[in-house]
């Protein structure tokens, strides 16, 4: 296994899907969110962004376009809008959640607060365009041009471009947008009405033009496209309607409806498509973090040693038997697991672990190595449980080379096998899929992020940890998303719908 050492490990990177197979979850809820990412929380920059394009591009017809200017312009753009989400906030108890640069501009933000003139940035951000330009392309706000200029309006962007404009008029914003200048408290008060991402709801033509591009389908220009676009609306509105309907019942926030969601699909009292997907969804990120749970148990089992076999560290795991408090309240039974078989260990779990919850991944983290890796046991076996009647009768996709499902084959087929080998055999998927995913990176010129490398029976560890956790939630931003349109409000209990949550 030495040939493909080349790298220095100095140079490596925490990485974040280290196993490689969290992008099977993320692909289903893309399906369900149209355009809308982990990172693109707010509403107001998709009309924000647009009329901006539109600005930098008519503003500067006559010398053409230039990315270094634009970069510029938006930057200046990015810190305006922070500064009047700031402001709006601090006034009007704005939500300032997902203002970009919060982090970047603390500095210049806390002076501005004070009182202070700042200058508007050039030099720094710039995030705007990378962050919200799939969604607004996803909508029909934007679309990619040609070499000579890369990014164009689409008819319903122009739209959103002719409103904004005619209500900047000679703004004196506009001056410092495309030559700089200096932003006073006072000025960052003006520029709450067109900048602040809470103030869009007062804005109630621009946000009918958000909720029809959040909602209404369009067409693209390449015909053959059409119906990737209709397909995308069909299930982005299925999302919606599935959320409402939800909340109707009572405020919630979105990890609590997808949890909600997975019990009530499979204690069989849901069959409608929308439900079922974002099942699965969230079946294929339990069987994620169980994995995960168990790399980053045998990562910290192999700390000790400067090689050692997964046997090893199971045996020294199976020696410690002392449990945590939060596995003796989680599955009671772990305990004697190192001296069942496996299927009196898998069987030893209830069923109902963790449904109707969100999975405790702070709480998880916290535990020794042994508990994680008896706690990704518990949570596949669980998992395996609760969906087994879903799987077996299709209302689930099977993906048998998956990481996750060959987990959960892994758990169905424990026998009267000692606990020891069926841990083994758990362990094995976990780190083959991180060995084959990292290297796949490193090959491609990525940094390295092994944890540990195979050196005939041992493992040698590579002094980098690891942190397991869940794949980050879509369906929060587009909850967030519908209140800043003025569908939902955000209480302390959760999102509630507003009006009946129309649009």
């Amino acid at each position: 296994m030495g040939t493909f050492w080349g790298d220095d490990l100095l140079d490596s990177t925490q990485g974040l899907d280290i196993l490689g197979i969290r992008g099977l979850d993320q692909s289903i809820e893309m399906r369900l969110v149209n355009g809308i990412t982990t990172i693109s929380q707010r509403a107001r920059y998709l009309s924000i962004l647009t009329w901006s394009i539109g600005e930098f591009l008519t503003q500067n017809a006559h010398k053409g376009y230039n990315e270094a200017d634009l970069e510029i312009f938006l930057r200046r753009v990015e810190f305006i809008i922070l500064a009047a989400t700031k402001v709006d906030h601090d006034i009007n108890g704005g939500d300032f959640t997902g203002a970009l640069g919060s982090t970047l501009y603390s500095d210049e933000i806390r002076q501005l607060a004070s009182g202070a003139t700042v200058p508007v940035p050039s030099e720094r951000g710039g995030a705007i365009l990378g962050t919200y330009f799939v969604p607004c392309k996803s909508m029909g706000l934007l679309m990619y041009g040609d070499h000579s200029v890369p990014y164009k309006l689409t008819p319903r962007g122009k739209a959103i471009f002719d409103l904004r404009s005619g209500r900047l008029g000679q703004s004196p914003f506009l001056q410092i947008l495309h030559n700089g200048g200096n932003l006073t408290r006072d000025l960052a008060e003006a520029a709450i009405p067109e900048f602040s991402l809470s103030s869009l709801v007062n804005s109630e033509e621009e946000a009918r033009l958000l909720r029809e591009a959040l909602t209404v389908s369009w067409e693209p220009n390449i015909l053959s496209l059409q119906t990737k676009v209709n397909e995308a609306y069909r299930a982005f509105n299925g999302t919606i309607d599935w959320a409402k309907e939800r909340l109707r019942e009572a405020p919630n926030s979105a990890p609590g409806i997808i949890v909600d969601n997975f019990k009530r699909c499979v204690l069989g009292k849901i069959e409608d498509p929308v439900a079922l997907d974002w099942a699965e969804y969230e079946y294929r990120r339990r069987c994620h973090l169980g994995l995960e749970l168990l790399l980053s148990s045998l990562t910290r089992g192999l700390q000790n040693h400067d090689a050692a076999t997964a046997d090893q560290v199971i045996g020294e795991w199976a020696g410690e038997n002392n449990l945590s408090p939060f596995m003796e309240k989680a599955w009671p039974s772990a305990g004697d697991a190192w001296e069942s078989s496996a299927a009196q260990a898998r069987e030893s779990v209830q069923e109902d672990l963790f449904l109707g919850e969100e999975l405790p991944a702070r709480d998880l983290r916290k535990l020794a190595a042994a508990d994680q890796a008896l706690a990704a046991v518990a949570i596949l076996s669980a998992t395996a449980k609760q969906t087994q009647d879903l799987r077996g009768q299709g209302w689930l996709s099977s993906i048998p080379g998956s990481a996750g499902e060959q987990g959960i084959k892994v758990i169905e087929e424990a026998g009267e096998h000692p606990f020891g080998e069926l841990l083994r055999g758990l362990l094995d998927i976990a780190s083959s899929s991180h060995l084959q995913n990292t290297l796949r990176k490193m090959g491609a010129g990525q940094k390295c992020s092994l944890r540990f490398f195979p050196e005939g029976p041992f493992l040698r560890p590579t002094g980098i940890g690891m942190t397991p956790g869940y794949s980050g939630d879509r369906l929060t931003n587009v909850l967030r998303m519908l209140a800043d349109i003025g569908a939902l409000q955000h209480t302390d209990q959760g999102y509630v719908l507003i009006h009946g949550g129309a649009g």
